[in-house]
């Protein structure tokens, strides 16, 4: 595959079907000069799905609700980083608003008995392999198990999971009902402020690193917003 193809697939499938070989004429022709405008154009476009060409009713909210449980559970995982021994009993200051627009964001259930067999379907197809390695950690917890192996497997196992399960609401955003405009906005608002209650907790604890981290996603999530109201340009 020549460069000017390889930097055309970097960019949002919409964006490819709708301008792709434009683009990869025009960055074939302008040469390596135009690599990395042509590589930032396509990460701005994939922060904002409100500038993708509509190819289906509704794409541009089944995109950011996906983008939000994609921002969350990567949030999960630096929290988990963080805190890998909380408190019982101990609510953080993060859990309710982040948990509140996790629930906003999810796609209802259909009423069609049809439609629901689907979704079981695509959910065990879907999660049984992260089922899978989670009771496999479970195993190892109660063999105590130890070594830098089993340290490695229980985070690639977490990471894992937090994957397939965004995957899992990308499947079902196309059978199940999508949020509404005005429930995404909740849930990014919710979201938002969980995560900069979190960047607020891990600063406490001098995690400085999760702290910053935390913050962009916060930043991310609340600039998510903007993506429900942008005009769609005629060129990317």
């Amino acid at each position: 595959m020549s460069a000017a193809g390889l930097i055309v697939a970097l960019y949002p499938p919409a964006v490819r079907e709708r301008w792709g070989a434009e683009i990869g004429r025009e960055v074939a022709e302008a040469g390596p000069r135009s690599w990395p405008d042509a590589v930032a154009g396509a990460i701005r476009l994939w922060l904002r799905p409100g500038d993708w060409p509509e190819t289906s009713a509704g794409q541009t909210r089944r995109v950011v609700a996906v983008a939000l449980f994609g921002v969350t559970a990567a949030a999960m995982l630096l929290l988990r980083a963080a805190e890998p021994a909380p408190q019982p009993l101990a609510v953080p200051l993060w859990l309710p608003p982040l948990a509140a627009g996790v629930l906003l964001a999810a796609p209802l259930p259909p009423m069609r008995w049809r439609a629901l067999r689907v979704v079981c379907a695509e959910t065990v197809r879907t999660m049984a392999a992260p089922g899978v390695a989670v009771a496999a950690i479970f195993a190892l917890a109660y063999s105590d198990a130890t070594g830098v192996a089993v340290f490695a497997f229980y985070w690639a196992t977490l990471a894992f999971a937090a994957l397939r399960a965004c995957t899992l609401v990308a499947r079902c955003l196309r059978i199940c009902v999508a949020p509404t405009t005005r429930r995404l906005r909740a849930a990014l608002l919710l979201v938002g402020a969980g995560l900069l209650a979190g960047a607020y907790q891990t600063a406490a604890a001098t995690a400085v690193a999760v702290t910053v981290a935390l913050a962009l996603l916060a930043a991310l999530a609340l600039r998510a917003g903007h993506n429900l109201v942008s005009p769609r340009p005629d060129r990317p």
